[in-house]
């Protein structure tokens, strides 16, 4: 399978690339970023690096570097407190990743051929909520906005159910490479480490699942 991942140098997507290059199931890789990859990986021949400053948008040359895609894995975003504002966390985790799931829609959605559809994955975050309107007592702002996310391409999906589907993952805390993590904090909170999950991602963005949304408990069985 020919994939995107989007956000190749943040915490999770650089580990989805550098998981993906092995992979016998991903035949090539392209990878969203703004920022260079490290050497060893941008020059790898199952890699092509596409900088991009404005992931707002999608013009047909950008789009046409992306020719023979098949799916997407999108992990840009984060918590709320990791940007300036919750308006520019919103800008970046609602718009950029609707934008570019409309862009996929639109564009390479139809050149699949026998009835396959373009697979779009999610990775979003445990206690997602999609009613704006519900308070929250912890993380208000990040669990709206990342409901937020998860409700409009569940939406596009759902409008469009021959050409498009959406995966979801819903992780706990995320930490470090081969960290170890304690049975009751794994179980409670949905801890997972970065390499088991990018792991997971991998397979489902190749597989497909049973479960739309994936929650933390699911991903650590996998």
């Amino acid at each position: 399978m020919n994939i995107i991942i989007a956000g190749g140098t943040g915490f999770v997507g650089s580990e989805v690339v550098r998981q993906a290059i092995p992979d016998p199931r991903v035949k090539h890789a392209f990878v969203l970023t703004r920022k260079p990859l490290p050497a060893d990986i941008a020059g790898h021949d199952k890699i092509t690096v596409i900088l991009n400053e404005d992931f707002s948008t999608y013009p047909p040359e950008f789009i046409s570097k992306l020719g023979g895609a098949e799916a997407c894995i999108w992990a840009i975003g984060g918590r709320v407190p990791q940007f300036p504002d919750v308006e520019t966390a919103r800008r970046v985790s609602v718009d950029f990743t609707i934008a570019a799931a409309k862009a996929f829609l639109d564009n390479l959605a139809p050149q699949l051929s026998d009835g396959r559809k373009f697979r779009f994955l999610f990775c979003s975050g445990k206690y997602a909520e999609w009613d704006d309107k519900k308070h929250l007592n912890f993380m208000a702002d990040t669990r709206h906005i990342k409901g937020q996310v998860e409700r409009g391409l569940c939406e596009l999906a759902d409008a469009n159910p021959d050409k498009f589907e959406v995966f979801i993952v819903r992780p706990g805390g995320i930490t470090t490479k081969g960290g170890r993590l304690k049975a009751t904090s794994a179980n409670i909170m949905g801890f997972i480490t970065v390499d088991h999950l990018a792991k997971d991602m991998l397979k489902i963005v190749v597989d497909g699942h049973s479960q739309r949304i994936l929650e933390s408990d699911v991903l650590i069985k996998m």
